[in-house]
């Protein structure tokens, strides 16, 4: 199975540690006193390029980076969101940088920590209400607007621990629901029955991405 390349660009949070141990993600971090570095990315046919851009005057430079290399359209943007108010108000800010670099970018977004079934309450902000005066509505602004669903889980946090993805640790073969049975040592039993819980719970969450956000996502993706 062919890598994705991770690259993270922030200089205050350095996430890319966390999937240390990925074996579909080879991740490092890039400082924005070296953002120079990306130029040749965008000219490499080679490889599939995540590039994990921090908020504000992070996602400023990086934009104006992107304007100077004048290569967008081996480019999807994605931009992440929570229900909150000023979280749409930045994510519709970005995505007006981001057209006014490229009138065509393809831009998808993404409704992070999704906690209920009825998506357009909870993201009130996002999709707006004709009955509610909400300050901001993205549906409302912007024509035909993309977006995907990830909901939210504890297994996101919790698979950081080893420093993998959800997706890896829903791959693993390892069977701790039998190493549990084997061992006598107690403490050495209770760790292997967390981590078999951990396990279950990654892949009953990689199913439902698979069956709503990547469904989503490649419908999507085909258009573009």
């Amino acid at each position: 199975m062919k890598k994705v390349k991770l690259l993270e660009i922030d200089d205050e949070n350095n996430d890319s540690i966390t999937f240390s141990k990925s074996e579909i993600l080879d991740s490092n971090l890039i400082s924005t006193q070296k953002i120079k570095d990306i130029d040749e990315i965008f000219y490499n046919n080679d490889q599939e390029y995540i590039i994990d851009v921090g908020g504000n005057k992070t996602a400023t430079i990086f934009l104006n980076e992107v304007k100077k290399i004048g290569i967008f359209e081996n480019i999807v943007w994605f931009i992440p969101l929570t229900s909150g108010e000023q979280d749409n108000q930045n994510a519709y800010e970005t995505y007006l940088e981001i057209k006014k670099i490229d009138q065509n970018a393809k831009v998808v977004f993404v409704l992070s920590n999704v906690k209920t079934n009825d998506i357009e309450w909870e993201f009130l902000n996002f999709f707006g209400n004709d009955y509610l005066e909400t300050s901001l509505s993205i549906c409302k602004k912007i024509e035909n607007v993309d977006y995907i669903e990830v909901p939210n889980d504890p297994i996101i946090s919790n698979c950081r621990y080893f420093n993998k993805t959800v997706y890896d640790l829903s791959r693993s073969t390892t069977d701790f629901r039998k190493l549990a049975f084997e061992v006598e040592e107690v403490e050495k039993r209770r760790k292997y029955i967390l981590f078999n819980r951990i396990q279950n719970e990654a892949k009953m969450y990689v199913d439902v991405l698979r069956n709503k956000t990547f469904n989503q996502l490649n419908t999507i993706l085909k258009g573009i």
